[in-house]
């Protein structure tokens, strides 16, 4: 499924570079503050109100000037997400609190519309496409036998995403994303949505 998606966007893309006044391309990077929704894990830990955790992102991007106005954006990204939390773990008759994170290595697609408000100034939304490449858990003073495999994790990740950013004269750009992913985590439960606020600096040449 994930490659006929990747299939079609590639499709997409080359018809409108045919049409497109100028296309840029570009490097981005920057950084991610992710979390997931509440959920049960795999290991029978309850992440009842999971934290954001800090991660990166990096990779390359692709700029179809439309019009003066209107502009199209496609982006090929490592990301690094995840989330921490507080976890009670019983040990010597006790509870104990303990730190408990998990990290996700995805590569996401996103495409973006982007509408350019005033000089430098441009809103931007679209479609995420993303593919887990890995995904392991941590916690405090504990070994954990990593469980997140194919068999109860789901590889591909759909999300829509918003934002805000700032083009300068000489190619540069910031921008600020919310990612708001619409598809679990996993096959063994319900919850588990990505969240990911990113904020990039970029350069198209």
């Amino acid at each position: 499924m994930f490659k006929r998606i990747i299939l079609m966007a590639i499709v997409t893309m080359a018809t409108i570079s045919v049409n497109a006044q100028e296309i840029q391309f570009g490097v981005k990077g920057g950084l991610n503050l992710s979390t997931e929704s509440k959920y049960k894990n795999i290991n029978g830990y309850n992440a009842e109100s999971p934290g954001f955790r800090t991660g990166l992102h990096i990779g390359g991007v692709v700029n179809w000037a439309i019009n003066e106005r209107f502009e199209l954006e496609t982006d090929l990204l490592y990301s690094m997400q995840g989330f921490k939390d507080r976890v009670e773990v019983e040990a010597e008759q006790r509870l104990h609190d303990k730190n408990y994170s998990v990290t996700s290595h995805y590569l996401t697609l996103p495409i973006a519309a982007k509408v350019n408000l005033v000089k430098g100034v441009y809103v931007e939304c679209g479609p995420q496409f993303g593919y887990l490449l890995s995904k392991k858990d941590k916690l405090e003073d504990h070994e954990i036998d990593d469980s997140f495999d194919s068999d109860n994790t789901k590889k591909f990740d759909f999300s829509i995403f918003g934002g805000l950013g700032y083009r300068f004269e000489n190619g540069a750009f910031v921008d600020a994303r919310y990612i708001h992913g619409l598809t679990g985590t996993s096959k063994v439960f319900d919850g588990g949505k990505n969240r990911n606020i990113q904020i990039s600096l970029g350069y198209l040449f």
